[in-house]
């Protein structure tokens, strides 16, 4: 009975570290990739609607080309790779440089 049960332990623990391991190997390093950290914010400015806030000192604000229904919540965590729009063009929101989205991912 007592090696049943300690045959049933190791091998319960080896599953749960096997599982922790794989859980692991599957996590992607956001930043090696090339996504910076950024937050969705709601701007108060009735023109601007949705701005997204990077994550660095200045808390630079950008104004996406295009923003998901499904991202458009006020400071949602996200991971965001973009260019900025070659050019700036003048529009009714001033509060963003305007950018193009490349990818965008939730961050937890």
């Amino acid at each position: 009975m007592f090696r049943t049960t300690a045959l049933f332990s190791f091998v319960f623990t080896l599953l749960v570290f096997t599982t922790n391991a794989q859980e692991k190997a599957k996590k992607i390093n956001y930043a090696k990739e090339g996504y910076v950290k950024a937050m969705v914010i709601k701007y108060k400015v009735e023109s601007c609607g949705f701005l997204i806030e990077l994550a660095d000192k200045e808390k630079t604000k950008l104004a996406p080309d295009k923003l998901s229904d499904d991202l458009k919540k006020d400071k949602l965590k996200i991971w965001i790779k973009y260019t900025l729009a070659k050019k700036q063009l003048l529009g009714t929101c001033m509060a963003g440089k305007q950018c193009e989205v490349t990818d965008i991912k939730k961050r937890k």
